[in-house]
């Protein structure tokens, strides 16, 4: 009995005395980004991302110019969890979906390829409050692609990662 009492009060003291996290239950986002990949020329680009999540269910739509006519454009279904306090979250996401390659982005400007093809992602950022709907934060994303080979002598697969700074507009509920 005693355990249960004690159990009941911590759980109450935690409930009541913890500060309120920033759990929405939907949100939609947009994002702009600047970032450098670990593939192609390795030149840094500009890009935005656009995308909607329900609990812990993402999906985003993504694109980054690196100049010379290159960019990666990705669709993405997944997974997202974000942790933390109302003003600061580490947020931890993977997923797959279809990946566009423009001008050989990914593989090198040799190739010049316009290609798509498939993706899987995995990623981790750390995100900070601006203002009640502004986000700035910082995150990493590795994924592994692979292309129809129907550019000849052009690598079909490979991987990358991509490190950018993002400021995030977000609304939800």
């Amino acid at each position: 009995m005693k355990k249960l009492l004690l159990g009941v009060v911590a759980a109450a003291t935690i409930g009541l005395c913890a500060s309120r996290a920033d759990a929405k239950i939907a949100a939609v986002y947009a994002s702009g980004e600047g970032g450098i990949e670990s593939t192609g020329q390795g030149d840094p680009g500009l890009g935005f991302e656009l995308g909607g999540r329900v609990l812990i269910f993402d999906g985003y739509l993504d694109y980054m110019g690196f100049g010379d006519d290159q960019a990666v454009s990705r669709a993405v279904l997944g997974l997202r969890g974000g942790f933390g306090t109302p003003e600061f979250r580490l947020v931890l996401r993977g997923g797959a979906g279809a990946i566009h390659e423009q001008n050989g982005a990914l593989t090198g400007s040799l190739m010049r390829a316009d290609r798509t093809g498939g993706v899987a992602r995995l990623g981790a950022g750390v995100e900070g409050r601006l203002n009640p709907v502004l986000w700035m934060g910082f995150s990493v994303d590795g994924e592994t692609y692979k292309f129809d080979n129907d550019v000849p002598n052009a690598p079909s697969q490979g991987s990358d990662v991509l490190a950018a700074l993002k400021l995030m507009f977000e609304i939800g509920i």
